[in-house]
């Protein structure tokens, strides 16, 4: 198997959060895999990125390549109830749909963040043409975050929305080493890399600011990093090392 993916820096093997899922999903599923490192996604099933190649199939988006591992034999909520595996699933719905949002906001729009953001997305564009071609990516970006609704709002509305997120987390994370329990399910390989993300922004942006005012999910994203990220150990399984190259 190969995972398909954008490239990350020395600190995560990728840049995009639904990568770092599907590389922590990987992980802990035991598989046999090797990175595949692409900017251009033109080519790709859904025009995105992350896509495992299997044999001649490829298989885009994470949700998809969880659902696969899934019949190949993993469990990534052994022992939840179904009431559980539902809270879990509204879990990653809300950190996908809302504080994903708010970091790709912050990367991209953010004018103390995208100078820093744009050398690390298009490192591998020549520099005299990089800022323009930065520019062109950027315009989508910012019409698509605009058409979704959440650069409309103001700063304080945003820090508002996300930050009941945040506290839902703190919530259901509480005294725990996971969302549920001692071990990491699918639910931290969502969230965790997002998590992550966010506290990497390089300037201090309201929600940067709102993750770390929260005591317990820094520790927690140190906890996912060292379980499920590539180089980190688990119970049963290792990340594969390929993937601390790329």
């Amino acid at each position: 198997m190969h995972l398909i993916m954008f490239p990350g820096n020395d600190a995560l093997p990728s840049h995009s959060p639904f990568c770092m899922k599907a590389i922590c999903l990987l992980a802990m599923a035991g598989a046999d895999w090797q990175p595949e490192i692409s900017v251009d996604v033109s080519d790709q099933p859904l025009g995105k990125l992350p896509v495992l190649r299997v044999g001649d199939s490829l298989i885009p988006d994470s949700s998809n390549i969880e659902d696969h591992l899934t019949a190949e034999g993993a469990d990534f909520y052994p022992a939840l109830t179904a009431e559980e595996k539902g809270v879990a699933h509204a879990l990653v719905s809300m950190v996908e749909h809302n504080l994903t949002l708010g970091m790709v906001h912050d990367r991209w729009l953010d004018d103390r963040v995208w100078p820093v953001m744009r050398e690390e997305f298009f490192a591998q564009v020549p520099p005299e043409v990089r800022e323009m071609i930065a520019a062109q990516a950027q315009a989508p970006v910012r019409a698509g975050l605009t058409s979704q609704g959440i650069a409309r709002f103001s700063p304080e509305d945003r820090k508002h929305r996300l930050g009941r997120d945040l506290a839902t987390l703190e919530s259901k994370l509480g005294d725990k080493a996971f969302l549920f329990g001692d071990m990491p399910t699918g639910a931290d390989a969502a969230i965790g890399p997002v998590l992550d993300m966010i506290l990497r922004l390089p300037a201090k942006t309201d929600l940067r600011a709102a993750v770390e005012d929260i005591p317990t999910l820094a520790p927690y994203v140190e906890r996912i990093r060292a379980a499920i990220y590539p180089g980190g150990s688990m119970t049963g399984c290792a990340a594969p090392k390929q993937a601390l190259a790329s």
